[in-house]
């Protein structure tokens, strides 16, 4: 059964703490974020969004797709069209005990950060359209998924329309 989300909760939009330039995170674990409400498995929805301030200056955000915490992911597509350039950025879980002291040190690792008792990655694009609007379209899978500025970007409130068609899927 395909479910329509709507508005952003309190929840989620409160659950965004920034920590480096073009960095965000949730403030809720991703267990937490699953005990605060039952998130759809498929989700096809449309939505114009204006940003909110991260918890720094000078970062803004709009939160498509909330943290799952049931050990799901979400795959799909977003195709968005932007008022100022966007950063499209997708959160996964981080297993830093795949990775010892010395691997790190040698191989570095990827743009991460702990929040409480959880690590994570995250991936950030910054799609460049050729047209005189920020706008894309790409596939994602992960955690959770967020338009973002800051930085290199501008930092500036933005408003974004997005269409998103999504699945909670198992990994395997």
């Amino acid at each position: 059964m395909i479910k329509k989300i709507g508005i952003v909760t309190t929840w989620a939009i409160s659950a965004i703490s920034v920590i480096v330039p073009a960095i965000f995170l949730p403030a809720l674990s991703f267990a937490s974020a699953q005990e605060e409400e039952d998130l759809p498995n498929e989700v096809v929805l449309q939505e114009t969004k204006t940003s909110t301030q991260g918890m720094n200056e000078g970062h803004q955000v709009v939160m498509a797709l909330p943290p799952r915490g049931d050990g799901l992911v979400w795959m799909g597509d977003v195709t968005w069209v932007a008022s100022k350039p966007v950063e499209v950025a997708v959160l996964h879980g981080y297993n830093s005990s795949a990775v010892s002291n010395q691997t790190s040190a040698q191989f570095g690792e990827p743009l991460k950060q702990t929040f409480g008792d959880v690590e994570v990655a995250m991936t950030l694009v910054k799609p460049e359209s050729g047209t005189s609007y920020p706008s894309g379209s790409i596939p994602f899978v992960g955690n959770a998924l967020v338009f973002h500025t800051a930085g290199a970007v501008g930092g500036e409130p933005f408003t974004v329309t997005y269409t998103v068609a999504a699945s909670a899927k198992e990994l395997t």
